[in-house]
């Protein structure tokens, strides 16, 4: 299995990922990785609507996909991870699945959330979990489209924890 990228997009699949981030990164599967999701059959339809045919599409808790892919279950597919906030890929590490990057397309502009780049707001629970990712090791990036270039915002997260 590879990786091809640790998505965070509160919209999860949707135009900018099947039309532009699936073919970029030559995608064969998209693992949404949720707690609530994972119950909710109605959001289950609709996001397999939205995912291309040629693409399966999984969606599992942050335990089970730790345990899934450190068994390496998909070996040998081109695998998008997405989440719709960062708490879902913070528990993914602390359910012990290490990993190294994390890129943010779109978390939107909602009560009591600071901006971070024009696409990336944050609450303070989405920063917390962003801190804690940061100080593991994992670099932050936000990115909307392929043709934009990556900006790492790591150090504007780890500075939002000493204030």
């Amino acid at each position: 299995m590879s990786i091809v990228d640790i998505r965070i997009d509160d919209r999860l699949i949707h135009g900018q990922v099947s039309n532009f981030w699936i073919p970029h990164l030559g995608v064969q599967k998209v693992l949404i990785i949720d707690d609530m999701i994972v119950h909710d059959n109605l959001r289950k339809t609709a996001l397999k609507f939205g995912c291309p045919p040629s693409v399966s599409l999984t969606i599992l808790s942050p335990k089970i996909a730790a345990e899934k892919l450190l068994r390496h279950a998909d070996r040998g597919a081109r695998v998008l991870i997405l989440a719709n906030s960062p708490q879902q890929l913070e528990a993914l590490l602390k359910s012990g699945y290490p990993f190294t990057d994390i890129t943010i397309g779109n978390l939107s502009n909602r009560p009591n959330t600071i901006p971070i780049k024009k696409t990336v707001y944050v609450n303070q629970e989405e920063i917390h979990s962003l801190i804690y990712l940061a100080k593991k090791g994992v670099r932050l990036f936000a990115q909307m489209v392929p043709g934009e270039a990556k900006l790492d915002f790591t150090d504007t997260i780890l500075t939002l924890g000493k204030e």
